[in-house]
């Protein structure tokens, strides 16, 4: 990331002791080697420090640039209506019964921090359900939504004071050069989360979420969730949801052990609003 801080050829041969006049190491010394310990060139101190100031100004810059990117869409993503297929997989490890569940929905968000729900069909293993069958599944489908809208996610202003947030480095993602913003809870409960956030270099557009729950809930061995953004009439929105988690009970032996899956992808958006400006093709 910053060019021109790795030792040269030169340098490495003082730094080791090794002599660069021709000369033998007896004929050179120690007084040399002891004076480059004590009185290291001010060009390597720079070079260790500089790379941790810097970073300290670029990590307190992205991060508020996030926030006010956030602060500027919230306005436009009030007015978002978009379809929403959900797959859900429940495979029992210990008997080999897989459970598959389907279903697709209506989401509209008339507010931010608000969403409403208009179910639609719903499929089990591959057939379709109705009446009270189907009503069931929906009412399930519906209690983990309100798990989940439980969570206190970042990058949001009522939440910010929630996390810490540090600027790994920078990377690619699609092409497209992005920073790695990590975020961590100041203090761990069920509705919070640990993980990464990929941002655009310039727009301050998040692009790719993964996480984890802070503090797992009972049962739950392991969980990763990740949430994947494209970009959509001048909008990075959400388009792809994935989440793998390990369930286990055990007391005296095993008596339970399952691996979920879920996969959502959200498509046809539409917007009461005009794209907001800056956002088109991504710049």
């Amino acid at each position: 990331m910053w060019r021109g801080c790795s030792p040269s050829s030169a340098q490495t041969q003082e730094l080791t002791g090794s002599c660069a006049c021709g000369d033998d190491e007896e004929s050179c010394g120690l007084d040399r080697t002891v004076t480059l310990l004590y009185n290291p060139p001010m060009r390597i101190i720079m070079c260790v420090l500089l790379p941790l100031l810097i970073s300290s100004v670029d990590s307190e810059t992205v991060v508020e640039s996030v926030f006010r990117r956030q602060d500027a869409l919230d306005e436009q993503y009030s007015s978002a209506r978009f379809r929403s297929m959900m797959r859900y997989i429940e495979s029992d490890l210990k008997s080999g019964n897989v459970k598959c569940v389907d279903s697709e929905r209506l989401v509209t968000i008339p507010k931010v921090g608000d969403q409403t729900h208009e179910y639609g069909s719903v499929w089990i293993n591959g057939q379709p359900v109705d009446g009270e069958e189907r009503k069931k599944e929906i009412e399930t489908l519906m209690s983990r939504g309100k798990h989940a809208e439980r969570t206190l996610m970042p990058f949001f202003p009522e939440t910010r004071d929630e996390y810490e947030y540090t600027v790994a480095r920078r990377d690619t993602w699609q092409g497209m050069p992005v920073w790695r913003v990590e975020f961590v809870p100041k203090r761990e409960t069920g509705q919070h989360i640990t993980g990464r956030a990929l941002v655009l270099d310039g727009t301050y557009d998040i692009v790719s979420l993964e996480f984890t729950p802070s503090d797992l809930p009972f049962m739950v061995m392991d969980a990763i969730m990740e949430l994947d953004y494209g970009l959509v009439e001048g909008r990075w929105l959400p388009v792809r949801f994935e989440m793998d988690m390990d369930l286990r009970l055990a007391l005296v032996v095993e008596l339970m052990r399952r691996h979920v899956r879920v996969e959502e992808t959200y498509s046809d958006y539409t917007f009461t609003l005009a794209a907001p400006e800056g956002t088109e093709n991504g710049e």
